[in-house]
Protein backbone atom coordinates (compact mmCIF):
# COMPACT_ATOMS: atom_id res chain seq x y z
CA UNK A 1 0.00 0.00 0.00
CA UNK A 2 1.25 3.47 -0.87
CA UNK A 3 2.29 5.75 1.95
CA UNK A 4 0.39 8.89 2.91
CA UNK A 5 3.14 10.94 1.29
CA UNK A 6 2.58 9.18 -2.02
CA UNK A 7 -1.15 9.79 -1.84
CA UNK A 8 -0.51 13.49 -1.20
CA UNK A 9 1.93 13.63 -4.12
CA UNK A 10 -0.60 11.89 -6.35
CA UNK A 11 -3.23 14.41 -5.30
CA UNK A 12 -0.90 17.32 -5.96
CA UNK A 13 -0.06 15.96 -9.42
CA UNK A 14 -3.74 15.50 -10.20
CA UNK A 15 -4.41 19.12 -9.19
CA UNK A 16 -1.68 20.31 -11.57
CA UNK A 17 -3.32 18.30 -14.36
CA UNK A 18 -6.75 19.73 -13.38
CA UNK A 19 -8.00 16.21 -12.56
CA UNK A 20 -9.85 17.43 -9.50
CA UNK A 21 -11.88 14.31 -8.68
CA UNK A 22 -8.70 12.22 -8.75
CA UNK A 23 -7.09 14.73 -6.38
CA UNK A 24 -10.08 14.56 -4.04
CA UNK A 25 -9.90 10.76 -3.96
CA UNK A 26 -6.19 10.82 -3.09
CA UNK A 27 -6.55 13.46 -0.39
CA UNK A 28 -9.66 11.78 1.05
CA UNK A 29 -7.74 8.53 1.50
CA UNK A 30 -5.26 10.37 3.71
CA UNK A 31 -7.99 12.34 5.50
CA UNK A 32 -9.88 9.16 6.45
CA UNK A 33 -6.69 7.60 7.81
CA UNK A 34 -5.80 10.36 10.28
CA UNK A 35 -7.95 10.47 13.37
CA UNK A 36 -6.12 12.98 15.58
CA UNK A 37 -5.58 16.69 15.04
CA UNK A 38 -2.19 17.22 13.46
CA UNK A 39 -0.38 19.40 10.96
CA UNK A 40 -0.74 16.58 8.45
CA UNK A 41 -4.53 16.46 8.84
CA UNK A 42 -4.78 20.25 8.61
CA UNK A 43 -2.70 20.17 5.43
CA UNK A 44 -4.93 17.59 3.78
CA UNK A 45 -8.03 19.55 4.86
CA UNK A 46 -6.56 22.62 3.17
CA UNK A 47 -5.87 20.63 0.01
CA UNK A 48 -9.37 19.14 0.01
CA UNK A 49 -10.77 22.64 0.36
CA UNK A 50 -8.77 23.77 -2.66
CA UNK A 51 -9.60 20.75 -4.80
CA UNK A 52 -13.34 20.88 -4.09
CA UNK A 53 -13.36 24.57 -4.92
CA UNK A 54 -11.50 23.95 -8.19
CA UNK A 55 -14.09 21.29 -9.05
CA UNK A 56 -17.15 23.45 -8.28
CA UNK A 57 -16.28 27.12 -7.71
CA UNK A 58 -19.91 28.14 -7.21
CA UNK A 59 -20.61 25.49 -4.58
CA UNK A 60 -18.62 26.45 -1.50
CA UNK A 61 -20.13 23.96 0.96
CA UNK A 62 -17.30 21.43 0.80
CA UNK A 63 -14.50 23.97 0.28
CA UNK A 64 -15.62 25.87 3.38
CA UNK A 65 -16.21 22.68 5.38
CA UNK A 66 -12.60 21.56 5.00
CA UNK A 67 -11.19 25.08 5.27
CA UNK A 68 -12.99 25.53 8.59
CA UNK A 69 -11.75 22.15 9.81
CA UNK A 70 -8.19 23.18 8.95
CA UNK A 71 -8.72 26.38 10.92
CA UNK A 72 -10.09 24.48 13.92
CA UNK A 73 -7.09 22.15 13.94
CA UNK A 74 -4.67 25.06 13.80
CA UNK A 75 -6.58 26.73 16.64
CA UNK A 76 -6.21 23.58 18.74
CA UNK A 77 -2.52 23.38 17.89
CA UNK A 78 -2.13 27.11 18.65
CA UNK A 79 -0.56 27.81 15.25
CA UNK A 80 -1.51 31.40 14.55
CA UNK A 81 0.60 31.69 11.41
CA UNK A 82 -1.29 28.80 9.82
CA UNK A 83 -4.60 30.30 10.93
CA UNK A 84 -3.75 33.38 8.86
CA UNK A 85 -3.41 31.16 5.79
CA UNK A 86 -6.76 29.53 6.61
CA UNK A 87 -8.46 32.93 6.81
CA UNK A 88 -6.93 33.94 3.47
CA UNK A 89 -8.05 30.66 1.92
CA UNK A 90 -11.63 31.13 3.12
CA UNK A 91 -11.53 34.72 1.93
CA UNK A 92 -10.58 33.69 -1.59
CA UNK A 93 -13.17 30.91 -1.66
CA UNK A 94 -15.84 33.52 -0.94
CA UNK A 95 -14.36 36.18 -3.21
CA UNK A 96 -14.05 33.90 -6.22
CA UNK A 97 -17.60 32.65 -5.75
CA UNK A 98 -18.99 36.19 -5.74
CA UNK A 99 -19.32 36.74 -1.98
CA UNK A 100 -17.13 39.85 -1.70
CA UNK A 101 -18.44 41.17 1.61
CA UNK A 102 -17.88 37.83 3.35
CA UNK A 103 -14.42 37.54 1.80
CA UNK A 104 -13.45 40.93 3.23
CA UNK A 105 -14.34 39.73 6.73
CA UNK A 106 -11.97 36.78 6.41
CA UNK A 107 -9.21 38.92 4.92
CA UNK A 108 -9.59 41.39 7.78
CA UNK A 109 -9.33 38.52 10.28
CA UNK A 110 -6.11 37.49 8.54
CA UNK A 111 -4.73 41.03 8.73
CA UNK A 112 -5.53 41.42 12.43
CA UNK A 113 -3.95 38.09 13.33
CA UNK A 114 -0.85 38.61 11.17
CA UNK A 115 -0.31 41.99 12.82
CA UNK A 116 -0.73 40.39 16.24
CA UNK A 117 2.04 37.87 15.56
CA UNK A 118 4.11 40.51 13.71
CA UNK A 119 4.70 38.37 10.62
CA UNK A 120 5.52 40.84 7.82
CA UNK A 121 5.14 38.34 5.00
CA UNK A 122 1.71 37.21 6.18
CA UNK A 123 0.68 40.83 6.75
CA UNK A 124 1.59 41.62 3.15
CA UNK A 125 -0.25 38.57 1.83
CA UNK A 126 -3.41 39.35 3.79
CA UNK A 127 -3.37 43.02 2.78
CA UNK A 128 -2.88 42.11 -0.88
CA UNK A 129 -5.89 39.82 -0.63
CA UNK A 130 -8.04 42.56 0.90
CA UNK A 131 -6.93 45.05 -1.76
CA UNK A 132 -7.80 42.55 -4.49
CA UNK A 133 -11.30 42.18 -3.06
CA UNK A 134 -11.74 45.95 -2.86
CA UNK A 135 -10.43 46.51 -6.37
CA UNK A 136 -13.40 44.65 -7.81
CA UNK A 137 -15.41 47.81 -7.05
CA UNK A 138 -14.58 51.07 -8.84
CA UNK A 139 -15.78 52.98 -5.80
CA UNK A 140 -13.05 51.27 -3.75
CA UNK A 141 -10.15 51.80 -6.17
CA UNK A 142 -8.55 54.47 -3.98
CA UNK A 143 -8.78 52.27 -0.88
CA UNK A 144 -7.23 49.36 -2.75
CA UNK A 145 -4.43 51.53 -4.14
CA UNK A 146 -3.59 52.79 -0.65
CA UNK A 147 -3.32 49.22 0.63
CA UNK A 148 -1.15 48.18 -2.31
CA UNK A 149 1.16 51.14 -1.63
CA UNK A 150 1.41 50.04 2.00
CA UNK A 151 2.34 46.52 0.93
CA UNK A 152 4.91 47.77 -1.57
CA UNK A 153 6.59 49.85 1.13
CA UNK A 154 6.75 47.03 3.69
CA UNK A 155 7.83 44.32 1.24
CA UNK A 156 10.56 46.39 -0.38
CA UNK A 157 12.15 46.78 3.04
CA UNK A 158 11.93 43.05 3.75
CA UNK A 159 12.85 41.90 0.22
CA UNK A 160 9.58 39.98 -0.01
CA UNK A 161 9.44 40.20 -3.79
CA UNK A 162 6.53 37.78 -4.23
CA UNK A 163 4.13 40.02 -2.32
CA UNK A 164 5.83 43.16 -3.65
CA UNK A 165 5.08 42.32 -7.26
CA UNK A 166 1.62 40.99 -6.39
CA UNK A 167 0.89 44.50 -5.11
CA UNK A 168 2.41 46.05 -8.24
CA UNK A 169 0.22 43.79 -10.36
CA UNK A 170 -2.85 44.85 -8.40
CA UNK A 171 -2.04 48.51 -8.97
CA UNK A 172 -1.46 47.88 -12.68
CA UNK A 173 -4.90 46.31 -13.02
CA UNK A 174 -6.52 49.35 -11.43
CA UNK A 175 -4.48 51.86 -13.45
CA UNK A 176 -5.28 49.93 -16.61
CA UNK A 177 -8.92 50.94 -16.07
CA UNK A 178 -8.03 54.52 -15.17
CA UNK A 179 -5.17 55.69 -17.38
CA UNK A 180 -3.49 53.37 -19.88
CA UNK A 181 -0.49 55.64 -20.38
CA UNK A 182 0.21 55.90 -16.66
CA UNK A 183 -0.32 52.14 -16.33
CA UNK A 184 2.25 51.54 -19.06
CA UNK A 185 4.81 53.79 -17.37
CA UNK A 186 4.17 51.98 -14.08
CA UNK A 187 4.64 48.64 -15.80
CA UNK A 188 7.95 49.70 -17.33
CA UNK A 189 9.19 50.84 -13.92
CA UNK A 190 8.23 47.43 -12.52
CA UNK A 191 10.25 45.69 -15.25
CA UNK A 192 13.24 47.92 -14.45
CA UNK A 193 12.85 46.92 -10.80
CA UNK A 194 12.98 43.26 -11.81
CA UNK A 195 16.24 43.90 -13.67
CA UNK A 196 17.62 45.75 -10.66
CA UNK A 197 16.84 42.83 -8.35
CA UNK A 198 18.25 40.32 -10.81
CA UNK A 199 21.58 42.14 -10.70
CA UNK A 200 21.83 41.13 -7.04
CA UNK A 201 21.19 37.44 -7.76
CA UNK A 202 24.35 35.40 -8.19
CA UNK A 203 23.49 32.23 -10.11
CA UNK A 204 21.93 31.96 -13.56
CA UNK A 205 19.50 29.34 -12.31
CA UNK A 206 18.17 31.61 -9.56
CA UNK A 207 17.91 34.50 -12.01
CA UNK A 208 15.99 32.32 -14.44
CA UNK A 209 13.61 31.11 -11.74
CA UNK A 210 13.09 34.63 -10.41
CA UNK A 211 12.25 36.09 -13.81
CA UNK A 212 10.04 33.12 -14.69
CA UNK A 213 8.02 33.57 -11.49
CA UNK A 214 7.25 37.15 -12.54
CA UNK A 215 6.10 36.41 -16.06
CA UNK A 216 2.69 37.87 -15.22
CA UNK A 217 4.26 41.35 -14.79
CA UNK A 218 5.72 41.17 -18.31
CA UNK A 219 2.41 39.85 -19.66
CA UNK A 220 0.28 42.65 -18.23
CA UNK A 221 2.75 45.35 -19.29
CA UNK A 222 2.93 43.90 -22.79
CA UNK A 223 -0.86 43.72 -22.86
CA UNK A 224 -1.15 47.37 -21.89
CA UNK A 225 1.29 48.28 -24.68
CA UNK A 226 -0.92 46.40 -27.14
CA UNK A 227 -3.98 48.31 -25.93
CA UNK A 228 -2.06 51.51 -26.60
CA UNK A 229 -1.21 50.10 -30.04
CA UNK A 230 2.50 50.23 -29.17
CA UNK A 231 3.26 47.04 -31.08
CA UNK A 232 7.03 47.56 -31.04
CA UNK A 233 7.06 48.08 -27.26
CA UNK A 234 4.89 45.02 -26.73
CA UNK A 235 7.28 42.89 -28.79
CA UNK A 236 10.32 44.26 -26.96
CA UNK A 237 8.74 43.45 -23.59
CA UNK A 238 7.92 39.93 -24.75
CA UNK A 239 11.55 39.47 -25.85
CA UNK A 240 12.77 41.02 -22.61
CA UNK A 241 10.82 38.45 -20.59
CA UNK A 242 12.76 35.65 -22.30
CA UNK A 243 16.19 37.26 -21.93
CA UNK A 244 18.07 35.32 -19.25
CA UNK A 245 21.21 37.46 -19.23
Amino acid sequence: MESFKEYIENGDNSMKKEKYMDAIRSYTTVYNSISEDSDEKAEVCYKLSQSYFALEPKNIENPMKYAQESLKIHENLKEDDMKVLDFVNMGYINLNSGKRDQSLKYFEDAIVLSEKIKDIQLMAMANNAKAEALSSLKSKYNDAMAIYDKVIAMTEKSNDWDNYFEAIYGKLNIMRNRDLNEAFEMGKRALDKIDQIMNTIKTKKEKREFKSSLGYVYDITSGIAMELENIDDAMKIAARSKDQS
